[in-house]
């Protein structure tokens, strides 16, 4: 996968994160000032969050960006950092492969369903947080492939 291809979701989620700014601000002046909420904001807001937290979370796996305890690490010596790290990579691959073959599942058990408001198909509804799965166990994978070499 190309530098820019794996950049897309960092610049996918900032533009979102942009337009949910935008649509709550937007909501709340309908709503305080003119007195007419806009139908489903609340619901596209909410499909938007989703985008943003699920297409963010690979950026945020690759950059470094989860929380971490860097300094209980440290205290370890070499080869028990590294195994640990290891043991933690294998396990947030395991996790987040198991939650994307469940997503997928509940996406495919739910193709005819769509939200109350704006019916919205729920394949599109889930869709980023499926992406953003598959994408979180490639970078943690890709990760652990990386460390795994550097080590040897």
């Amino acid at each position: 996968m190309s530098v820019q291809t794996r950049e897309l979701d960092r610049y996918l989620s900032t533009i979102i994160l942009g337009v949910l700014i935008l649509l709550v601000a937007l909501q709340v002046v309908m709503r305080v000032v003119f007195l007419s909420p806009l139908i489903g904001a609340e619901e596209l807001a909410r499909y938007f969050l989703i985008c943003v937290v699920f297409l963010g979370a690979p950026f945020a796996a690759r950059t470094g960006g989860h929380i971490r305890m860097e300094e209980l690490l440290q205290r370890f010596p070499t080869k028990i950092r590294f195994a640990i790290s290891f043991l933690i990579g294998l396990s947030a691959i395991l996790v987040f492969g198991i939650v994307s073959v469940g997503s997928v599942i509940t996406l495919f058990r739910n193709l005819q369903n769509r939200t109350a408001t704006l019916s919205i198909p729920f394949p599109i509804f889930i869709a980023p947080t499926v992406l953003g799965f598959v994408l979180l166990t490639y970078e943690y994978t890709r990760t652990l492939i990386e460390s795994y070499k550097r080590k040897r």
